[in-house]
């Protein structure tokens, strides 16, 4: 009986040595996680570092949470790849015919802005121009000058006519030397007919068109004219040349701007500006067109100006220019055309808008929604094995809801046809290097 005894205690002690050494296998074996944060995985119990909730076994026997294989794929990261059920579409290679609006004014031809200097240094008595604006015609009177330099080439001129007749040559010189100062033809046989010289000397417009850049408006006392020496008139020899001395003649100093201080009473000084005439026969229509699009046009391109304020009002030029460079800080480049001037809608200052039609180079051509534009560049979601991943594009023009694609895509490529439909709140578009 004693003996049957020790039998059945070692028998009892093996078994319970061996549910020991499984249980302490299966304790070894298992993982634990949290609920609510599958991502922490631990081999030993404790707290999530995240929300601080206890961590459960993870395993199929357990009551924590079975990472299926559907489950698995949900938690992928979601910046490699986009998982959605969406229609796909292909990029299709082809010409399409594209459109480039551009808005622009209307400015001078700085071809026909004319301006009209002193011929002589002098003080001006009389001043026909009053504002900027003002038209004026060729031939017209414009101011009147006290020169004693001309007061002193009209005694040259009227003493060889009288002096000397037959010196033809001599008396052409003394002539030419009046126009040269700014003297008319009609004015030289005037004087040589009466024989008198004029102490004022009348300035004509050798242009047509309308006064520009006029400033009336007194200088400050800073900017009051000096006082410089000059010759002046006095006695002739026989031959016209003699020693000649001129009161003291104020030089003018610059004015503030691009405007001419001009008025009556002032010095001017030869070489000196007098007033701008700008013609408005020939007009010119300024556009600025966006650096993407400027590698479409061409010197001599049709170019459609419409006027915002007359609907019904078009003109059809040309493209006579496009801006070789950019000026520092634009991103767009500048167009120029000719307009006529006789065009009663086309006024200088006026906001225009222009239109050129063109057919693009053969090229890959996708949906515009299928463009997610993400500031620094543009992302299409190309499909691939369980879903879409995001690419980097180059685009090009856009026309009728497409857009072109200068890189970045291929032919055979299977993108989204609706990239909005893959935006999740995660930030998830990092582009695949």
């Amino acid at each position: 009986m004693k003996r049957y005894i020790n039998i059945l205690l070692l028998v009892l002690a093996i078994v319970v040595a061996a549910c020991s050494g499984d249980e302490h296998k299966h304790a070894e074996g298992t993982t634990y996680t949290c609920p609510m944060h599958p991502q922490i995985v631990q081999n030993e119990p404790g707290t999530c570092p995240i929300c601080g909730m206890d961590l459960v076994p993870q395993n199929a026997h357990s009551e924590g949470i079975e990472i299926t294989e559907d489950l698995a794929f949900l938690l992928k990261p979601t910046n490699t790849t986009v998982v959605a059920s969406i229609a796909t579409t292909k990029p299709e290679h082809k010409s399409v015919q594209a459109t480039i609006n551009m808005e622009g004014i209307i400015s001078y031809d700085p071809n026909r802005v004319y301006t009209i200097p002193a011929r002589v240094a002098g003080r001006i008595e009389s001043l026909q121009v009053k504002f900027n604006f003002q038209p004026v015609r060729k031939g017209q009177k414009l101011m009147e000058i006290y020169s004693p330099d001309l007061i002193t080439a009209q005694r040259e001129l009227i003493y060889l006519v009288r002096a000397a007749p037959e010196d033809k040559q001599l008396i052409e010189a003394a002539k030419q030397k009046l126009r040269l100062q700014g003297a008319t033809d009609a004015q030289i046989n005037q004087l040589v007919r009466t024989g008198k010289e004029s102490y004022t000397f009348a300035i004509y417009s050798p242009y047509d068109g309308y006064v520009i850049g006029l400033n009336t408006t007194a200088p400050t006392a800073s900017a009051a004219p000096t006082m410089a020496a000059a010759p002046a008139a006095s006695g002739m020899d026989g031959m016209g040349s003699g020693a000649t001395t001129t009161p003291a003649v104020p030089q003018p100093t610059a004015s503030a701007g691009s405007e001419i201080q001009l008025r009556e009473g002032m010095y001017v000084s030869t070489g000196q500006a007098l007033l701008q005439v700008v013609n408005p026969n020939q007009l010119w229509a300024e556009f600025n067109v966006a650096a993407a699009a400027a590698n479409a046009l061409t010197k001599g391109a049709p170019l459609q100006v419409t006027f915002p304020q007359v609907t019904d009002k078009q003109v059809q030029a040309k493209i006579d220019l496009l801006q070789p460079f950019y000026q520092a800080g634009e991103n767009f480049a500048k167009v120029r055309v000719y307009l006529p001037g006789e065009q009663k809608a086309a006024m200088v200052g006026q906001l225009v808008n222009g239109k050129v039609n063109y057919s693009t180079e053969p090229s890959l051509w996708i949906p515009k929604a299928a463009v997610l534009d993400v500031g620094a560049s543009a992302i299409v979601f190309q499909k691939v094995k369980g879903g879409f991943e995001p690419i980097a594009i180059q685009v090009g023009t856009t026309e009728n809801n497409q857009i072109q694609v200068l890189d970045g895509l291929q032919q055979t490529n299977v993108i989204a046809t609706n990239a909005q439909f893959l935006v999740d709140s995660e930030s998830f578009i990092r582009v695949k290097k």
